[in-house]
């Protein structure tokens, strides 16, 4: 019995002004999915790359969460708000005499060197404007509430500081990172450095490790055509089974010989066409007396009528 809904992964470009929840709702209605998931959020007024899993390869999502990212950033001067970016409160709105202070501090070579030296940085503390959790409430909200909240610091790498530029508003670059690295508290934190109100304008995610937003398309483009399989997306080395050794992989049953070489993130047992994955597998924290570990196995168990007698 083939499975009510298409597996892959969606390469989908999120606009400003939408969360990246919504985004995810609205993908699973369009395609008629089972479920979605995402490889780590946007911030509403955010834009550019979202990879979506769909259907059973939303097993996949947490390979992707830990991949570098990579960004344009646009910057306002003399404008600043509380969560750094146009969604929050606020705060300062000086940008005539604080552009003037801008220009008067900083040329374009200052400018280079003041961002170049972010790729020193080693840890950052999460903005207090931020959705993560603290006693099962989100930050921003204790914030704004009044709640003194303590900013949790975080191991960072910035890679590269690239294309820096002066604009009309202000100035851009662009600035690859490890994941978790949140761009509107650079910005923050230069403007506390600087005593200059600063806040991001515009944020572009370029690239999710290897995958570039130049493959995505909008909500509006997409359909299940667009779905990428494992072979074009998370290529793994196989194992190919036949029947038999497909049957006793799908119930729980292990395959001892022929098992190819793996990195940490394993390797895949195939069915004979080579296309269907039925197990990601792992040598890594496997117990001694079994030949690897199931990281997924992927069978639904409406088909087990495949394979009586």
């Amino acid at each position: 019995m083939a499975k009510p809904y298409v597996s892959g992964f969606l390469f989908v470009y999120k606009p400003p002004g939408i969360t990246s929840s919504d985004l995810v709702l609205k993908t699973k209605r369009l395609l008629n999915q089972k479920s979605v998931g995402h490889t780590g959020t946007l911030d509403r007024f955010a834009e550019g790359l979202l990879i979506l899993p769909c259907g059973d390869y939303t097993a996949f999502s947490q390979v992707f969460l830990g991949k570098d990212k990579t960004y344009l950033a646009e910057v306002i001067v003399g404008y600043r708000t509380d969560s750094g970016d146009p969604d929050g409160m606020v705060e300062i709105d000086e940008r005539i005499s604080s552009r003037k202070q801008f220009e008067s501090l900083f040329s374009v070579q200052q400018l280079e060197e003041e961002l170049q030296s972010l790729t020193k940085l080693t840890t950052q503390k999460a903005p207090k404007i931020s959705a993560l959790k603290v006693g099962g409430k989100r930050q921003s909200d204790l914030f704004r509430e009044g709640t003194e909240v303590e900013e949790k610091e975080r191991t960072i790498t910035i890679h590269s500081v690239t294309d820096i530029k002066k604009t009309e508003v202000g100035f851009c670059f662009r600035v690859h990172v490890s994941s978790g690295t949140y761009i509107r508290k650079l910005v923050l934190d230069l403007s506390d450095k600087w005593g200059i109100p600063l806040s991001l304008g515009r944020l572009v995610r370029e690239s999710i490790g290897e995958y570039n937003v130049s493959s995505a398309k909008t909500l509006a483009e997409v359909s299940a055509t667009d779905l990428k399989n494992w072979k074009e997306v998370f290529p793994l080395p196989l194992r190919i089974v036949d029947e038999a050794e497909k049957k006793a992989v799908i119930h729980g049953g292990y395959i001892w010989d022929k098992l190819p070489k793996a990195d940490s993130l394993g390797f895949y047992i195939v069915d004979a066409d080579e296309t269907t994955i039925l197990a990601w597998c792992s040598y890594e924290e496997k117990p001694n007396h079994i030949p690897y570990r199931y990281r997924k196995v992927f069978f639904d168990p409406s088909a087990k009528i495949m394979f009586s007698k």
